[in-house]
């Protein structure tokens, strides 16, 4: 979110922004960043707090200014700021996050989840139509979810960029943008995910690093209209210098994953299992499968957006109303 600074008083280390959302929040020294103190109408970036209160508010700089040319952003990488970032934009547009995530990734894992079952079932019972039709369905479903997951990445990131900037944004500008950005993100993912999967198979750490590096090319594609070379090329100069943190940060995430993960498999054994007398239960695959996709597409969507942000204003101290021009 961003704002201006309506007073700070030094003595008492107490301040007020008014947001651009329209909502006045309290502030308190030890909230600012990188800064002791902060002048009346310094045009500021922060997280809103659940009550009311600003957090990790960081000076935005007046204009963009480029790495090549010796600009620099606070020099600080926070992995608590980009945590709640992310969570903040995903609740800030849950709307367009979870209904564009359960329409373009839920319905074909549901598409996926029935055509495997009919496959081992047919397998199971010997019957030709059913392993057929599994197979038909299962490949259909495939095609549709990476078509859905490139177009949700879009939808998400213009989403988080307008809840960085206290804006609305209605579905339909999501969906424009999702459409929009849908074949260079399609043709990034080839280029990346090739180069990616040789590298896990020579060996582990340079896939993993590979990784890393690309980590927020997406985003570079999609808010600074880059191509697909040109945004993976900006993901390495971003990540430069903050690889370590990076990597902790995907760690956590997959962390999460895992948790969320274990969570609904533990809830599948408690119902079951996901199969009953050795065939699949295609109820409980119906519901958990689309379920843990859904979470976990827009959870990585925003954390990239996210994670975007916070390397441009640690490295460049580029603030949202750069972000924000992209889209406007």
């Amino acid at each position: 979110m961003r704002g201006e600074v309506l007073t700070f008083e030094v003595a008492t280390g107490e301040g007020a922004i008014a947001g651009d959302d329209g909502v006045r929040y309290g502030f308190a020294a030890s909230d600012l960043r990188g800064a002791t103190s902060i002048e009346r109408g310094q045009r500021v970036d922060f997280v809103p707090g659940a009550d009311g209160r600003a957090q990790d508010i960081i000076a935005m700089r007046p204009a963009y200014v480029p790495a090549s040319s010796g600009g620099a952003g606070s020099g600080q990488f926070d992995f608590g700021r980009v945590i709640s970032r992310t969570f903040n934009a995903i609740k800030q547009n849950a709307a367009i996050c979870f209904g564009a995530s359960a329409l373009l990734v839920g319905v074909p894992s549901m598409l996926t989840a029935f055509g495997g079952a009919s496959f081992m079932t047919g397998a199971a019972e010997s019957s030709s139509p059913s392993v057929v039709g599994g197979v038909v369905a299962y490949l259909v479903g495939i095609v549709l979810y990476l078509i859905g997951a490139f177009m949700l990445q879009g939808m998400v990131v213009k989403a988080a960029v307008g809840g960085f900037n206290g804006k609305r944004v209605t579905f339909g500008e999501a969906f424009g943008v999702g459409v929009q950005y849908f074949l260079p993100l399609l043709g990034l993912a080839i280029v990346a995910g090739i180069a990616t999967g040789f590298a896990y198979i020579l060996l582990i750490v340079p896939g993993v690093l590979l990784s890393i590096i690309w980590s927020v090319s997406a985003a570079a594609l999609v808010m600074e209209k880059r191509g697909v070379f040109e945004s993976l090329q900006r993901s390495r100069d971003l990540t430069r210098g903050y690889r370590w943190q990076v990597f902790g940060l995907l760690v956590i995430y997959v962390i999460l994953s895992w948790i969320v993960g274990g969570a609904i498999a533990g809830l599948g054994v408690a119902t079951g299992g996901s199969f009953t007398n050795g065939s699949p239960n295609l109820a409980f695959n119906l519901i958990t499968q689309p379920l843990v996709n859904i979470l976990s597409s827009v959870v990585a969507s925003a954390g990239v957006a996210s994670l975007y942000y916070e390397l441009r204003t640690a490295k460049e101290g580029a603030g949202v109303d750069n972000l924000a021009a992209i889209f406007d």
